[in-house]
C-alpha cells in the first residue's frame, strides 16, 4: 500500500502524501478533573463533622456580602504565595460566587498535589437553598 501512495505522490496527488499519525504525536496533557460537590453535599459534610477546610477565593468585596461561616478567605490573586497557609492533606472545598472561579482554583491546588473540591453553584447556590451565611 505504501508504494502505491509514494506513486501517488511522485504524480502529484496531494491526497496521497503520508502525514504523521496521530499515535505519533505527543498527546496534549489534560487537565485535572476536578471533583465538584452540591451545597446539600457540603452541609451534609460539615453536619457530620467531616474535616475539611472552605476556602473562599472571591474578592474582598464580595466577602463583605457574605460568607460560608467558618470559610477562610484568600482572594484567589493571592492564593499562590499564601500556599503555606494551606495544608495538602485536609480535604479542601474551594467556594466562589457561581462555582466557576473555585472550580479553577480547585484544579490549580489539585495539579500541585492538594485535596481540593469545587462547591458547584458557589454561594449563590448555597444561599439560594437556605443554608446559614455570616458577615465580616
Amino acid at each position: 500500500m505504501r508504494l502505491f501512495d509514494l506513486i501517488r505522490q511522485a504524480l502529484g496527488d496531494r491526497a496521497a502524501i503520508p502525514t504523521r499519525a496521530a499515535a505519533d504525536r505527543p498527546a496534549k496533557p489534560e487537565p485535572p478533573r476536578v471533583p465538584e460537590l452540591t451545597a446539600a453535599e457540603l452541609a451534609a459534610e460539615r453536619q457530620n463533622g467531616h474535616g475539611l477546610l472552605l476556602l473562599d477565593c472571591r474578592e474582598d468585596y464580595e466577602w463583605r456580602q457574605g460568607y460560608i461561616p467558618g470559610s477562610l478567605h484568600i482572594p484567589m490573586r493571592q492564593i499562590p504565595e499564601r500556599l503555606a497557609d494551606l495544608d495538602p492533606a485536609t480535604d479542601i472545598v474551594v467556594v466562589c460566587a457561581h462555582g466557576n472561579r473555585s472550580y479553577s482554583i480547585a484544579g490549580w491546588l489539585i495539579a500541585r498535589g492538594y485535596r481540593a473540591r469545587s462547591l458547584r453553584g458557589g454561594l449563590a447556590d448555597w444561599q439560594l437553598r437556605g443554608y446559614p451565611t455570616a458577615r465580616p
